[in-house]
């Protein structure tokens, strides 16, 4: 029951987002099911495998990207109309709020620690994003260079 909870909660908070940044009505049904499973797909890593957090959020970044990568492509639609509202699920805004507590608090320490992971989360959410087009690039080269029996 839990998994399902966060099946709608993911997706839901992803249509919610998407209707503050002027998404388009055609693309909710996308940007939900896409903010759903990368959603649960993080938590059940993160919860339930005992996943680090690190490869849990790239994990759940690369399922953004090639949901996004295939659904604009299928659609006729920007990838940023879909990736920009599922990724909000990911973003590390509790960490951020920590690292300014801790430094407010005058817990540099802590404070040093949870910017750190908050840069670490951050910079696997971006890693996890770039990874898909930069496979299907790759792919897509390789193809045509088969194809026109060239070699690397």
């Amino acid at each position: 029951m839990d998994i399902i909870e966060n099946l709608v909660l993911g997706g839901l908070s992803a249509i919610g987002f998407s209707l503050i940044t002027n998404a388009p009505r055609r693309a909710a049904r996308i940007i939900g099911i896409t903010g759903a499973l990368s959603w649960t797909v993080f938590y059940i890593l993160k919860n339930y495998s005992h996943m680090n957090i690190l490869i849990a959020n790239y994990i759940g970044a690369v399922i953004i990207s090639a949901l996004a990568y295939f659904f604009a492509r299928r659609y006729r639609l920007p990838e940023n109309i879909i990736v920009i509202p599922c990724l909000v699920n990911l973003v590390p805004g509790g960490n951020a709020y920590r690292t300014i507590l801790y430094m407010v608090q005058n817990n540099y320490s802590g404070s040093i620690n949870q910017g750190l992971q908050t840069f670490l989360i951050a910079s696997f959410l971006a890693i996890g994003l770039f990874t898909t087009p930069y496979v299907a690039a790759t792919i897509k080269r390789l193809k045509m260079l088969k194809r026109t029996g060239r070699k690397l």
